[in-house]
């Protein structure tokens, strides 16, 4: 694992207002928020400077975000991973909790983007049908993250991260504050394990040599860096736990 002197194991938490929404079984990343972040900070500086940024492309390969982060290289040069989890809910309630959201066609705003409107547009069928959806929630007191990096350069990052998951807009996934704190755990077992000692992110085999004891959620394809929706970080891996 590749580590500068600054990059010490350490624990995030994220004290949490009600629940947070997500849509895979496991949390959320802690390096595709951070790169997330220093994304959109990118974004708004071409913004502010009339300078063109390429936007996110499925057939071109991702630019290389440099993150305060470790890798870990035990799996080689193109197999390599952030040495940092997913988010694991401490205080969970019990579930499972869903909420539901509700959406109805904008008639006014039809007609204002429309030359002309049929009769009738339906809300039972078609692109424009009204929707209830269910929204599966993680209820917890706190969401925290195991990584080797640099502490001061993530609280930085994390600062101006008030919201994380899905519907935010809705209240969910408000984060009332955020803690960064060195810890004298393994490097490794920061860098792969939830508190309890499972496999807390997605890694490839070779990273789990002689761990062969860990609890994992199996074999997949799952992106093993950010932007791990892109096919172009997609491998065969171990799945988290959770």
């Amino acid at each position: 694992m590749t580590a500068a002197t600054t990059m010490v194991p350490l624990q995030v938490t994220a004290r949490l207002a009600s629940g947070v929404a997500h849509a895979t079984p496991w949390g959320i990343s802690l390096d595709g928020l951070l790169a997330s972040e220093i994304r959109e900070n990118y974004k708004t500086e071409c913004r502010e400077h009339g300078i063109d940024y390429q936007p996110y492309d499925l057939a071109t390969a991702p630019a290389m975000l440099e993150l305060p982060l470790a890798r870990c290289t035990l799996a080689g040069p193109d197999d390599w991973h952030w040495a940092a989890t997913f988010a694991w809910p401490d205080g969970e309630v019990p579930g499972p909790h869903v909420h539901y959201w509700s959406s109805r066609p904008d008639h006014h705003a039809l007609d204002q983007l429309s030359e002309a409107l049929p009769a009738l547009v339906s809300e039972r069928q078609g692109r424009y049908r009204a929707r209830v959806m269910p929204l599966p929630l993680t209820i917890a007191s706190t969401l925290v993250w195991r990584a080797v990096g640099d502490p001061d350069a993530i609280s930085e990052l994390l600062a101006d991260v008030q919201t994380i998951g899905r519907k935010r807009s809705s209240g969910h996934g408000h984060i009332l504050d955020w803690t960064v704190e060195p810890t004298d755990e393994d490097p490794w077992a920061s860098s792969h394990l939830h508190p309890d000692g499972t496999l807390g992110r997605t890694a490839h085999p070779q990273c789990l040599r002689g761990h062969q004891s860990i609890e994992t959620g199996g074999e997949g394809q799952m992106g093993l860096r950010p932007p791990y929706m892109h096919p172009a970080t997609r491998r065969e891996v171990l799945l988290p736990a959770r």
